[in-house]
């Protein structure tokens, strides 16, 4: 039996292949909130969550998503409504801080490069349809 020796080269461009990916199926679980970046550019980016339950008597894990692609804002603001099932692929970048009591602390962000509407969320009712 022959066993082949697989050997990685490091080199000093292998850097920018770096990266660090996740994917997420789950509910959209809040409102989309938009805002303008406050830099020379006023970039306009979007802020939502999704709460994801990989077993079903599992604990519900909470992501917070962060959206700069301006085609995918448009779409997820005009037709994505809360409670939708997403496909979502996002770079992934966590960060340490330290809070004002001097506790330590982590945050865990998630910027959305790929995005896949499954099923959307049920309609909300308006006031006058509920009085019907």
């Amino acid at each position: 039996m022959f066993l082949r020796q697989q050997v990685r080269s490091l080199h000093a461009t292998a850097r920018r292949l770096d990266l660090s990916r996740m994917t997420i199926v789950g509910r959209v679980g809040s409102e989309f909130t938009e805002f303008t970046s406050k830099n020379d550019s006023e970039r306009r980016y979007v802020k939502y969550s999704i709460a994801s339950q990989p077993r079903r008597d599992g604990p519900t894990n909470w992501y917070n998503v962060t959206v700069f692609n301006e085609p995918h804002i448009n779409f997820l603001t005009q037709y994505v409504r809360k409670g939708a099932l997403v496909y979502v692929e996002a770079d992934a970048s966590q960060y340490s801080f330290e809070r004002e009591d001097g506790s330590k602390g982590t945050s865990l962000n998630l910027v959305q490069r790929d995005f896949n509407l499954l099923r959307n969320g049920k309609m909300e009712e308006t006031e006058s349809e509920a009085a019907e």
